[in-house]
């Protein structure tokens, strides 16, 4: 029996070695991936009502208003809900598909993130029947919809971002928008 321990753990260590290597690499190559990566382009201004052009994706911004809740969702203390209503067309010449999740995002002066929220898209679906573009888009095909978020009553220095794809550093646009009243 001890043979054959002595046999198999030469055996098991080159396996580890070669395990140890090849993690060794991943993380080398992750870093070098986001070295070369570098900081995300600087974004593009624009003004609501402006189209802008951003990966292939053509955006305009028509308005950015507050919502008000409804009789069952209504905002957390101290926040209101608003919307950005937004056309979105598909200019690549190539099906794309998009996750507003991840590719719009509100940001205040303060630079806070805000990501859609389900409870004011419900709102804004029942009050305005504005919905959230979403999923794969043809070649040309143009939608219109709103994406809605809740944020701080007063926040100032508002900022609608796009990105033209999923990745964070993905190249973006930034629409400016008008502060909220107190």
């Amino acid at each position: 029996m001890h043979r054959r321990v002595k046999q198999r753990c030469p055996l098991l260590l080159s396996h580890a070695n070669s395990i140890v290597r090849s993690a060794f690499l991943g993380l080398v190559l992750t870093f070098v991936a986001m070295a070369c990566a570098g900081p995300q382009a600087t974004e593009h201004l624009c003004a609501v009502g402006q189209t802008a052009e951003v990966n292939g994706w053509l955006v305009t911004v028509h308005a950015f208003s507050i919502l008000p809740g409804d009789d069952w969702r209504q905002p957390a203390e101290g926040h209101v809900f608003c919307t950005v209503d937004l056309t979105l067309e598909n200019d690549s010449g190539n099906i794309r598909f998009f996750m507003p999740e991840k590719q719009m995002q509100l940001r205040d002066g303060n630079n806070r993130t805000y990501t859609p929220d389900p409870q004011a898209g419900v709102v804004a679906a029942r009050s305005r029947q504005w919905y959230a573009p979403q999923g794969a888009m043809s070649i040309g095909e143009k939608t219109h919809g709103a994406v809605a978020y809740q944020v701080p009553t007063g926040s100032k220095g508002l900022r609608w971002v796009f990105r033209g794809g999923l990745l964070p550093w993905s190249k973006a646009v930034v629409f400016v928008l008008e502060d909220l009243a107190q």
